[in-house]
């Protein structure tokens, strides 16, 4: 038993490239973005674009060391398009594209998030700002009594279950 398959050939006439070149692409209005050509051919190109282009619009790309040529939005998706040239480029044009520039990344400067203002907390009956702290001897006093209560809490709960425990044995 064997089992059939066949083969298909996409249109494309021409062996894509992949690059990663800066151009500036003019959309049908004829306004500038700046685009990144991900594949290039002969016949034609991949760009991954900010612009929202529709398909059949002309449009002129300018590549370093080749200039602006036209071409026409073949498919689009997600802000990449495929565009075929009005033109197609010579070996000598596509060899000059093919070996330009890579893009680079543009690195923008690391700077810490900005922090919210601290906003002090909201207390009812309190009208002292939050930023004025107490005496050292209103802290103090606070400490010691504090300590005293806890003191005075564990010596209670000592003497309660010294208490119980002697009920439960008479």
């Amino acid at each position: 038993m064997g089992i059939a398959a066949r083969l298909y050939q996409d249109a494309r006439w021409a062996e894509r490239h992949p690059v990663e070149l800066e151009a500036t692409l003019r959309d049908s209005d004829w306004s500038p973005v700046d685009v990144t050509i991900e594949d290039l051919s002969h016949g034609g190109f991949r760009v991954v674009a900010g612009a929202s282009l529709s398909v059949g619009d002309m449009i002129a790309l300018g590549i370093a060391g080749i200039g602006t040529r036209e071409a026409k939005v073949v498919w689009g998706t997600a802000g990449i398009y495929g565009c075929e040239f009005a033109a197609a480029l010579s070996n000598e044009e596509l060899r000059t594209a093919v070996s330009g520039p890579v893009a680079t990344p543009i690195i923008f400067p690391k700077t810490p998030l900005p922090t919210p203002p601290q906003s002090p907390p909201v207390v009812e009956g309190w009208t002292a700002p939050a930023d004025e702290k107490f005496s050292m001897r209103t802290r103090l006093a606070i400490i010691t009594g504090s300590a005293v209560i806890a003191w005075m809490l564990v010596f209670g709960l000592g003497w309660g279950l010294w208490a119980l425990a002697g009920a439960l044995l008479r």
